[in-house]
């Protein structure tokens, strides 16, 4: 990551939870703002900017070990005589596909939910029902339709705002992270530490 002077400044801030100096005292979206506000509001384009930013991050260090890496692929359409639940749609995609993660030809599919611990919505739950919960939601919408059509294994990739991530994604990073180790002789410390 390179970031300039401010950025660096505001990064400092971010991680240490200091006001940012000079930030627009109401959203576009009317509300007032604040940093809280800025990671969960849909105007502005920084959610979807967060997202694939994720998204194409993984899909580098998937790159670096895996085959047949694409971002965004489309999913196999369904036909009327199947019943699947979860996502029908006729062009739905997911983030990323990769063959070789799991297993040595195996195609798996990802995809990436970002979420804010510190929204309303979570204030009173636990950290990992949150994430749990956010797993649910695109094993539910994914999983059945990934397993049964495209004949491959799901994973979602759930991160938090602050950092966090759910099982899966754990897991996730720490193969990758063996598999470069492996594959350019480096040690897993330095490799896990990097990502």
């Amino acid at each position: 990551w390179v970031l300039n002077k401010e950025e660096f400044r505001d990064a400092l801030r971010l991680r240490y939870g200091w006001q940012i100096p000079n930030i627009p005292a109401v959203c576009v979206c009317g509300k007032k703002n604040s940093v809280d506000h800025t990671l969960i509001c849909k105007n502005g384009g920084y959610l979807i900017f967060r997202h694939n930013k994720v998204r194409d991050t993984n899909a580098a260090f998937l790159r670096e070990v895996c085959h047949d890496v694409k971002t965004e692929p489309e999913l196999i359409p369904i036909d009327s005589s199947q019943s699947i639940p979860g996502n029908v749609e006729e062009r739905a995609r997911l983030d990323i596909s990769a063959r070789g993660l799991w297993g040595p030809f195996q195609k798996t599919m990802f995809d990436v939910r970002i979420f804010h611990p510190n929204a309303d919505s979570y204030k009173d739950r636990d950290i990992k029902s949150v994430y749990t919960q956010h797993a649910n939601i695109k094993k539910r919408e994914y999983e059945q339709r990934v397993i049964q059509v495209e004949k491959c294994s799901f994973t979602p990739l759930v991160y938090s705002t602050s950092g966090g991530m759910a099982p899966q994604a754990l897991a996730f990073h720490r193969k990758i992270a063996e598999m470069v180790a492996e594959k350019t002789n480096e040690d897993y410390r330095d490799v896990i530490s990097t990502m």
